[in-house]
């Protein structure tokens, strides 16, 4: 209904249509985007590359550091500060920096988004510590379970669902990343498509890649929602 309204609005020139689009020019333009010679494929490729990187090393460092803030007091003590800048420090005034860092290839446009997405990875991770009932983890004890046996057996299986929310809404702001990371430097990618096509005014293009960015933040939830189910199985086995 919301489709087709807007195309009415469009076809009946209530919207202009130059700054609205309709549907079917959106269409017709992701065609000629993924055409045989067009630059979509290319594009995300690029940008498909810098997110799994990024979010992948967000993944790889965020739960384990999370885990262990809400283990460990002291680490916590030490890491939550700098947790906290991260999550306050402007995404805009920290990317230029990786450029100057790193260049403008593919690696600062990898640690742009695992900046972007580490934090609420991290902070959902310590959460599902934090949250855990102790009874559980003095029973654990009490059968003589060391540290390490406690976290393995008790703490993780208990904090899948909180990281879950947390990979979930780090693949949000990864996708952010990335198209910051393009908008600040960049000749290719999906980001770059959008900084172009806001900038030339071609709204049906920049539709475009609104729909397409949108498509693979979906399958990635979606991914993790099915790993979550897996994991929720062997939690609860």
């Amino acid at each position: 209904m919301l489709l087709a309204a807007w195309q009415l609005l469009a076809d009946t020139n209530i919207a202009n249509k130059a700054f609205s689009s309709s549907p079917r020019l959106v269409w017709l333009s992701l065609v000629d985007y993924f055409k045989p010679g067009g630059t979509g494929w290319g594009d995300l490729a690029v940008s498909g590359k810098e997110f799994l990187y990024g979010f992948g090393i967000s993944v790889a460092v965020g739960v384990p550091v999370g885990l262990l803030m809400g283990w460990y007091r002291i680490i916590d003590a030490v890491s939550n500060p700098v947790l906290i800048f991260l999550n306050i420090a402007p995404r805009i005034a920290i990317a230029p920096l990786f450029v100057i860092w790193f260049g403008i290839g593919t690696a600062s446009k990898v640690w742009v988004v695992v900046i972007s997405a580490i934090v609420p990875i991290i902070t959902s991770a310590r959460a599902g510590v934090v949250t855990l009932e102790r009874s559980l983890v003095a029973m654990s004890r009490s059968y003589g379970s060391s540290d390490l046996r406690v976290l393995r057996t008790v703490v993780l299986p208990a904090a899948v669902p909180a990281i879950s929310s947390g990979m979930r809404l780090g693949i949000g702001q990864a996708w952010l990343g990335v198209v910051l990371a393009e908008y600040i430097a960049s000749t290719k990618g999906l980001g770059f498509v959008v900084v172009t096509s806001a900038a030339n005014l071609n709204t049906d293009r920049l539709f475009v890649e609104v729909v397409v960015i949108s498509a693979l933040g979906l399958l990635a939830t979606t991914i993790v929602a099915r790993v979550e189910k897996y994991m929720d199985r062997w939690r609860t086995s």
